[in-house]
């Protein structure tokens, strides 16, 4: 077999070994040929799982965050049964102790006209009440007393939480299943009626909605209203995930109390306001630190000595 200056350079090992009078060629693939390819599909198939994994976890999540929510409110429940079975565990009547008609009587004068003497407005319409039982659930109804008004204005507060806030009055029953949005509207609002109960059985369900996105708004309002253990509980996600924020994260946040995060938080207190652009917690940093200068500078004591002199010492 004869082969061509111009072929000569495109003949492979295999046809050197092929017999010269053969004109059968094994045609050889480059060993590179495909991998790129291969590469490619293994990539876009490792993404592929990996996204399908994300959603499972997601799904996942979101179910025990829900189961988290329902266990809440049956442990509320056990609450609430256990405390009516031991007020009436002395009286031979079981189900018709006076405690248990008395709660259950009040339950049902939820927005009922019997015995009613006043009305809460909300945005869109009335809901009949009774002052005497506003008055056992709390002091603070924003009216210097209630024997003096005939109803109370809640029109600056969203309707679905006025009416969770007047049903749980009533029944003490109130469904947290909705969002964190909910949730939390409906904590403030219990703080701002001094309704510690209600307040602390909100604290707990939104525990279960705090992640890294929400962790610091989430931690700025509790310490508004004095929720400690939801405020305690997303300082330490903060603290998980210190490095992972950026300044948009803190941005609604004032001067005084993101200060002193970054106290507790770092021993860089000026490096970590700097780093996040708060040119307003640096001044608070300065002004601190003049102060301690100020305080060091003029620490100091007058003595007099056995002849009269008198001496400085600092």
């Amino acid at each position: 077999m004869r082969i061509d200056k111009a072929q000569r350079g495109s003949v492979t090992w295999r046809e050197r070994v092929c017999h010269p009078s053969s004109h059968f060629r094994i045609p050889v693939t480059p060993l590179h040929s495909g991998l790129h390819d291969s590469n490619s599909d293994d990539i876009d198939g490792n993404k592929s799982v990996l996204s399908t994994e994300v959603g499972k976890l997601q799904q996942h999540l979101s179910l025990l965050r829900e189961q988290y929510v329902r266990l809440q409110e049956r442990y509320t429940t056990l609450e609430q049964q256990h405390a009516i079975a031991t007020a009436g565990c002395q009286s031979p009547e079981g189900e018709d102790s006076f405690v248990t008609r008395l709660l259950r009587f009040v339950a049902n004068l939820y927005d009922k006209e019997k015995y009613s003497d006043m009305i809460v407005r909300l945005s869109s319409r009335d809901i009949r009440a009774h002052r005497f039982v506003l008055a056992a659930r709390s002091d603070n109804w924003g009216v210097s007393t209630l024997a003096e008004v005939d109803s109370l204005d809640w029109t600056g507060l969203e309707e679905e939480v006025g009416e969770a806030v007047l049903h749980w009055v009533y029944t003490d029953q109130v469904s947290l299943l909705k969002d964190h949005t909910f949730t939390l509207n409906l904590m403030r609002a219990a703080a701002s009626f001094s309704l510690l109960p209600l307040m602390k059985r909100c604290e707990k369900a939104l525990m279960g909605w705090v992640t890294v996105r929400n962790c610091v708004r989430l931690y700025t309002t509790a310490d508004e209203i004095g929720a400690e253990t939801l405020r305690d509980h997303c300082s330490t996600l903060i603290s998980t995930h210190w490095n992972d924020f950026t300044p948009e994260d803190f941005s609604h946040m004032t001067a005084p109390l993101l200060y002193t995060m970054f106290k507790s938080k770092t021993s860089h207190p000026l490096h970590a306001a700097i780093r996040l652009q708060r040119e307003d917690v640096v001044f608070l940093y300065l002004i601190e630190y003049d102060a301690q200068s100020v305080q060091k500078s003029l620490n100091f004591s007058i003595k007099e000595s056995k002849d009269g002199r008198m001496f400085l010492f600092v």
